[in-house]
């Protein structure tokens, strides 16, 4: 894991769940340091803010993707499927086109918003429920499955976390996170811009590590997938990327990632692509 030396006590190796404790608070409490007063404090304007373009690449993808197929194996017809921080629909859209119903428990009234309309271009908004609300808050009841696919880097407290979704599903709980952090900007870009490297997001050997140290069964996957970001304009990529980078707001912020930028993405199709245009997701499916 890129910096996980600088970041990790010799003493945790082993301690998986104190663990991914320490790296989520480690990475929260860098970024509202970097970001002094212009810290984001609405989940919600942030994704407001991205979403669009999220959408708009993830729908420009050639298949439903490893998750998708996963929850597909998974369930039959007819069968309920709850999806936990499932977004817009990246997951719950096709699952419901194949005969699923699904109920998708998301915070985010932006991607709410987005969820309906993709729901209603597909035809399956009779299949597709919207719970505004956070897991930790929903009140559903239990579904044949649960998914719960990228929702996991930011959450401290896992354990409970975990433990509410594998108690929610009647049969079959896949969770799902990439194997390196979905970072969209580079570390060495990030280093340059701070002087120090960025605290690492648990990954899915991290959430490996956690399931065992529970002693909870599981099975677990890996996929090679398509790349989820890419950007119509330069410019695009600009913000995008100056966000991530912490440094929208900095005035030497925008030109060195821009810099950045023009060198190392390539345009492809009218739209600019990261360097790396694949990355791997790990799926387990708990017992």
């Amino acid at each position: 894991m890129s910096g996980g030396a600088s970041v990790v006590e010799a003493g945790l190796l082993w301690q998986a769940v104190e663990r991914w404790r320490m790296l989520v608070r480690l990475r929260r409490e860098q970024f509202e340091r970097l970001l002094g007063e212009a810290r984001r404090k609405d989940d919600d304007i942030y994704w407001s803010r991205r979403v669009g373009s999220y959408y708009e690449n993830v729908r420009r993808l050639p298949g439903p993707g490893p998750v998708v197929e996963a929850v597909l194996a998974a369930t039959r017809p007819g069968d309920s499927v709850l999806d936990v921080g499932g977004g817009f629909g990246a997951v719950a859209v096709p699952v419901a086109a194949s005969g699923r119903r699904v109920t998708v428990v998301e915070p985010s009234g932006s991607m709410v918003e987005y969820l309906g309309r993709w729901a209603a271009d597909a035809g399956v908004s009779d299949r597709v429920v919207a719970v505004r609300s956070l897991w930790e808050e929903a009140d559903v009841a239990p579904h044949d499955a649960v998914v719960c696919a990228h929702v996991l880097y930011p959450i401290e407290d896992v354990v409970p976390f975990l433990a509410r979704l594998r108690a929610a599903a009647r049969s079959t709980c896949l969770v799902a996170l990439r194997l390196t952090a979905p970072e969209s900007a580079p570390a060495e870009l990030f280093v340059d811009l701070h002087g120090e490297e960025r605290v690492p997001q648990p990954t899915f050997g991290d959430l490996c590590a956690v399931l065992g140290e529970l002693g909870w069964g599981f099975e677990a996957s890996v996929h090679e997938i398509d790349s989820t970001w890419s950007f119509e304009t330069l410019d695009e990529a600009v913000d995008s990327l100056s966000q991530s980078l912490l440094v929208a707001e900095r005035e030497d912020g925008r030109p060195r990632v821009q810099a950045w930028a023009a060198a190392n993405l390539r345009e492809e199709g009218g739209r600019f692509l990261p360097p790396r245009p694949q990355a791997s997701v790990g799926i387990a499916r708990l017992g």
